[in-house]
């Protein structure tokens, strides 16, 4: 299983950064950021597969794919900010860290805008206006 493989680099990862920081802090950081990377390439392979098939549910129903869009770029944005911040905290930096999980939120408003406006549409034409 794929996640096994994930779980033991993390693990194996994660020992080897434990002896780096004793010593030498910024090989740990490298490790971190590398070993990141790689299982986030690695799930995004995986994820594909299943993005299609639900962009083709969507399709079939007649649902606007645009949502479906906004959908995952929302994801998208969701875990790249945490990826951000989470390597920003591991290199002591806390309030990098913040600024990046504040750029993701400001992302997801942007994005989000679509939806808003749709919203409003709807509630004014039930509405009656």
């Amino acid at each position: 299983m794929e996640i096994v493989k994930i779980a033991s680099i993390c693990i194996v990862s994660a020992v080897i950064c434990k002896i780096f920081d004793s010593r030498e802090k910024e090989y740990a950081l490298y490790i971190k950021i590398a070993v990141s990377v790689i299982i986030l390439s690695s799930v995004v392979i995986y994820i594909i597969p299943v993005i299609e098939s639900i962009n083709s549910i969507f399709s079939r129903t007649g649902t606007d794919v645009e949502y479906l869009k906004i959908l995952f770029k929302s994801a998208g944005i969701c875990y790249v900010s945490q990826f951000a911040a989470d390597v920003c905290r591991d290199s002591g930096d806390s309030s990098l860290a913040s600024q990046a999980e504040l750029a993701g939120k400001a992302a997801l408003l942007v994005i989000a805008a679509p939806l808003f406006e749709k919203i409003t549409e709807i509630v004014i034409s039930l509405a009656g206006y």
